[in-house]
């Protein structure tokens, strides 16, 4: 296998299968109507910007609910064929393919082709790049974007290469500022780790650059909101609910119980009364208040957390298509990536940049171990994941070799 390099005609064929798969779940998925997500501010953030020139829920009320990364995404599909739902589900199939020609070009540029071209075919074929594709969630964004960010830091590490990774990583953070930490490693990165000279001046054109924006929605807040909001209002409710309740119910019935429904005199529902910015206010502070007031608790919830977003079969929720069939394709896809990762990771270890894609999978996980880490929060770095998995993979199939002896380009 060693000198088994993917042809041209092989990648533009697996590209055209990752497309295929993606449109083509997210055209059975769509009801024709409304695209599902998690939310559906997003879509109605980006319907209002070009419809209204605001960024507002319900013009003409200014709102910091969302960070605007994912909103500009969804405003710039829907400005080009007229507002059409299909615009988004096309773009972000366009935009998973794309993360998967950049998990390839990241394996080979790690690695090596061999590493590249299995990575490449795992994400081709990966379920969870192929779900989130179909629907109003941001890991499709920002999964391309960290990959994006990474490569051309790594590949390049120049002045101008810093810029433009910054803007990249910068609209990641935009997108959601949970990875403002990944943003920051990356800049780190790109200071110690990217091997080229000059560096330094690429690590400051990349700090000017992520700082810039993330600074601009910082000061749009201050002026429009009045309030100094460097995430969005929506961070006291989720830090709340975090904390007050246990994983295991969020998005049933039983959740009601503890946070009650509206008119029910609970905390919950008295903040949630309030106007934007002191609800978000209200939130945060008993949240904090919750974590001094029980810090050994907190400190248990973290470490739960920070293990929970990776494990591998989900929780029962209402999802949108079979349990059952979500828990097999979790156990045949990252029920082995996950452990090959673990493998790749140490091999690879002696490698510097493989350490730094350790750091960024260490520094997102510390970040939503805080608040809350549900599975998708993952998808992310999922990329690095599985150029990380591919090599573990090959270190597998090289022991099946006479003597069991590794691939020296791997070593």
């Amino acid at each position: 296998m060693q000198n088994e390099v993917p042809s041209r005609r092989e990648l533009l064929l697996g590209l055209a299968v990752a497309l295929v798969l993606r449109f083509g779940f997210a055209a059975y998925s769509f009801d024709g109507k409304q695209i599902f997500g998690s939310f559906y501010d997003y879509e109605r953030l980006g319907l209002n910007l070009l419809a209204h020139g605001m960024y507002t829920i319900t013009p003409p009320t200014p709102t910091a609910i969302r960070e605007p990364g994912y909103p500009l995404f969804i405003a710039g599909l829907y400005a080009l064929p007229g507002h059409s739902p299909w615009a988004l589900l096309a773009g972000q199939s366009v935009l998973s393919a794309a993360t998967v020609y950049l998990v390839y070009l990241l394996g080979v540029l790690v690695f090596d082709r061999r590493v590249g071209r299995l990575a490449f075919w795992m994400a081709c074929f990966y379920p969870y790049f192929i779900y989130y594709a179909a629907f109003i969630f941001r890991e499709t964004l920002l999964a391309f974007l960290a990959s994006a960010a990474f490569f051309l830091l790594a590949r390049y590490g120049s002045a101008p290469a810093g810029a433009v990774g910054g803007g990249i990583a910068g609209f990641m953070c935009l997108a959601n500022t949970a990875t403002g930490p990944l943003t920051a490693a990356m800049g780190a990165f790109l200071a110690f780790g990217a091997g080229r000279p000059r560096r330094w001046k690429g690590f400051l054109a990349f700090s000017l650059v992520a700082a810039g924006m993330l600074g601009a929605w910082v000061i749009r807040n201050a002026v429009v909101m009045r309030a100094f909001v460097p995430t969005s209002t929506c961070l006291g409710v989720e830090m709340y609910t975090s904390f007050t309740v246990p994983y295991e119910i969020r998005g049933t019935d039983a959740q009601n119980a503890i946070l009650g429904r509206p008119g029910d005199d609970t905390e919950y529902q008295r903040f949630a009364l309030l106007p934007e910015v002191e609800s978000n206010r209200a939130f945060r502070d008993a949240s904090l208040k919750m974590a001094w007031d029980r810090p050994m608790w907190f400190a248990k919830d973290c470490v739960g957390r920070f293990f929970g977003i990776w494990r591998i079969v989900p929780r029962d929720r209402a999802y949108t298509h079979n349990t059952s069939m979500v828990r097999l394709l979790a156990l045949g896809s990252d029920g082995w990536l996950l452990p090959l990762a673990v493998c790749g990771l140490i091999l690879g270890w002696g490698r510097p940049w493989v350490r730094w894609m350790g750091a960024f999978l260490l520094v997102l996980t510390l970040s939503f171990s805080i608040s809350q880490a549900v599975i998708r929060y993952r998808v992310t770095v999922m990329p690095f994941v599985l150029i990380l998995a591919a090599r573990g993979g090959l270190w597998i199939l090289d022991l099946r070799k006479p003597h069991g002896r590794p691939d020296p380009a791997l070593s």
